[in-house]
């Protein structure tokens, strides 16, 4: 949630115009719909790992592209790559906890994984507010985004089935 309520400030600030940076962030959202649907096909002939840890690494390798990027075409590429991992790690995340825990406790651990999500939800944007206001760009926010997501990849690899 910190790219999807930093990225127009962010993209304007560089110089794209409000509405390319609102197209922008349509796009992400386009590109979820396909990663979700898209990495769970996938999954299923896969496995759901693999997946998961490529949607993580995605995002680190596309995070630390915007921090460069500079014209249309990469927000745009940003917007697919992003758009799509994210989609498609949310699938994935929520496929492993079924395939680790099993159905019996489902509805507790989503519960638990929701609001954990809803954590990150508001403390993210709040903490790159807070870093672009201490440091005047967007370079350590989105490097810590970036971070987080690496442990991510880790964390998901880690996993083993009970």
């Amino acid at each position: 949630h910190l790219i999807m309520v930093h990225l127009v400030p962010y993209a304007v600030d560089i110089g794209i115009s409000a509405m390319d940076a609102a197209i922008i962030v349509s796009l992400i959202g386009g590109a979820t719909i396909v990663g979700r649907i898209g990495i769970g096909k996938i999954s299923d002939a896969t496995g759901r790992k693999v997946p998961a840890v490529v949607c993580a690494l995605l995002q680190v390798g596309i995070l630390l592209w915007l921090i460069w990027s500079r014209e249309l075409w990469m927000f745009y590429l940003f917007a697919i790559v992003f758009g799509s991992s994210w989609g498609g790690l949310s699938t994935m995340v929520t496929v492993l906890i079924g395939d680790v825990f099993g159905m019996r406790s489902i509805g507790a651990i989503m519960g638990v994984m929701s609001a954990g999500w809803s954590l990150g939800a508001a403390s993210g944007p709040a903490i790159g507010g807070f870093t672009f206001d201490a440091i005047g760009n967007y370079f350590t926010a989105f490097s810590l985004g970036a971070g987080v997501m690496l442990i991510a990849a880790l964390l998901v690899v880690l996993v083993k089935r009970v």
